[in-house]
Parts: structure tokens; C-alpha cells; sequence
């Protein structure tokens, strides 16, 4: 049954994908007003390494915000706490993996210069996130599959998200986007 769900998916995915515009844009940490992190809450220490980041980014004057998937139908406890951050759960999504809700439409309704897509593995409720965003410039960890970033940065298996992290800083950094 999940894989029928999965196939039907996708399917839906991409007869949406058709109807969004979205205006591709190169974009530095000078000329970006605003990032939107996508995160797997669900991995150890993301929490640490997303906080940092978002820290990071506030400090140069953008606005940010952070969306959080929890691969379960609750928020943990712990997570509850985290202020400033949206989560997405398993509770959210309809019956073909797509993601709905409040925190769903508050992550559609971001119009972003930049959106930073920290998971590592693409799973369709993630796919529906990155895919249907009108983000200008997406980031993203490298993948064979299709996806819709405009930057990826290659990961080993013992590369962690703290890695990522500093490697986008670095790569989105040398950017010289010509207006």
C-alpha cells in the first residue's frame, strides 16, 4: 500500500509542480532579505547545528525563518520549547504524503531569496516542501534524483549536518550573483 501512496505521490507532485511560477535568482548572504531552512528534526544535534545557522543568518540582517520535519505523528516534548520554529509532522500529511496544516501554509506562504534544505534524504513529504516552494535560489545536499535545486553540495556517509552547514556558508559566500 505505501508504495501505491508513494506512486500517486508523485504523480500529484508533478501535475502541481506545473502550476508554480517561480522566478530563479542567484543569491549571496549580501543580497538575500530573506532564507527559509528546511530541517530533519528527527536527526541528532540538528537542533544545535540549525540554531547556529540561524544565528548565523539573522547576524548578516536577514530575515529567517526554520521549518521543522519530525518523522513521527507528535511533536516531542523537548521540541515544544524551541520557539521560533514551525514543525511538520506525520499527522500532517494527507493520504498521498503531501503535507498540510498551519505550519504548511505558513512555509508556502514564505516568499524567500534563499531556501536551505538541510535533510539529507528526499523523502516525498520533503519533495512536496522543496518542489512547491517558490523560493529564487534553492540549496540543497546532493542527489541523483530529481529535485529542483539550483546549488547542491556533495556529502560523504560521514559528513555530518554540521558539515553542510559550514559548506553552504562557504559556497553561498563566493557567490557573486549579477543583478
Amino acid at each position: 500500500m505505501a508504495g501505491l501512496r508513494e506512486n500517486i505521490g508523485k504523480r500529484m507532485l508533478k501535475k502541481k509542480k506545473k502550476g508554480i511560477q517561480r522566478e530563479v535568482h542567484v543569491h549571496n548572504f549580501e543580497t538575500a532579505k530573506s532564507v527559509v531552512i528546511l530541517f530533519d528534526a528527527s536527526q541528532p544535534d540538528s537542533f544545535h547545528v540549525i540554531k547556529d545557522f540561524r544565528k548565523f543568518i539573522e547576524g548578516k540582517g536577514i530575515e529567517c525563518a526554520a521549518f521543522g520535519y519530525v518523522r513521527q505523528k507528535e511533536i516531542p516534548q523537548q521540541m515544544l520549547f524551541w520557539k521560533n520554529y514551525s514543525f511538520i509532522t506525520k499527522k500532517d500529511l494527507n493520504w498521498y504524503l503531501k503535507p498540510t496544516g498551519e505550519a504548511v501554509d505558513l512555509f508556502y506562504s514564505k516568499d524567500p531569496d534563499i531556501m536551505v534544505d538541510f535533510t539529507r534524504d528526499l523523502p516525498l513529504e520533503i519533495q512536496f516542501l522543496v518542489q512547491l516552494s517558490t523560493a529564487r535560489f534553492k540549496v540543497g545536499s546532493f542527489t541523483e534524483e530529481e529535485n529542483d535545486y539550483d546549488l547542491m553540495i556533495k556529502l560523504t556517509d560521514n559528513h555530518d549536518i554540521g558539515y553542510l552547514a559550514e559548506q553552504i556558508k562557504h559556497y553561498i559566500h563566493m557567490l557573486n550573483p549579477s543583478n
